[in-house]
């Protein structure tokens, strides 16, 4: 082998090694993007067990008729199976405590009810509890 072919041959290796690396990181952002996915509201209650907890600016009724048209389960009392906690005014400390334990999200009244309103909404998947939802409107 000439000293040319080696020269070049090690220049492939190089760009194939640099084109490898950049593939990869490409690759590792949209994995991170995909882990990222932002959900509707509907997406975030579909099928969830739900416990409404506070006295209430609208009437319970409401807010439970909304909810039965994400196929939610509005429960009675906190368990392990509670996905979310809706909470109005003054709900029960304890509740709340225990909802955070279990690794329950927790809405407020008002939040969800802007969530449920806003035209074309998407729901920012990792809230802090307590935290008011935010909304991003598509125009």
């Amino acid at each position: 082998m000439t000293t040319e072919t080696i020269i070049i041959v090690t220049y492939v290796l190089i760009f194939l090694l640099i084109s490898f690396l950049v593939i990869q990181h490409l690759s590792e952002k949209n994995k991170e993007s995909k882990k990222k996915k932002i959900k509707t509201l509907a997406e975030e209650f579909e099928g969830q067990k739900v416990l409404i907890d506070g006295k209430l600016n609208e009437d319970y009724s409401k807010i439970k008729e909304i909810l039965k048209r994400f196929n939610v389960e509005v429960q009675h009392k906190m368990s392990t199976k509670t996905g979310i906690l809706i909470t109005g005014k003054n709900p029960d400390d304890f509740v709340v405590e225990e909802a955070k334990s279990f690794g329950t999200k927790i809405y407020s009244e008002a939040s969800f009810l802007e969530l449920y309103y806003a035209p074309k909404f998407m729901l920012k998947s990792k809230l802090k509890s307590m935290q008011r939802a935010t909304v991003k409107v598509k125009i």
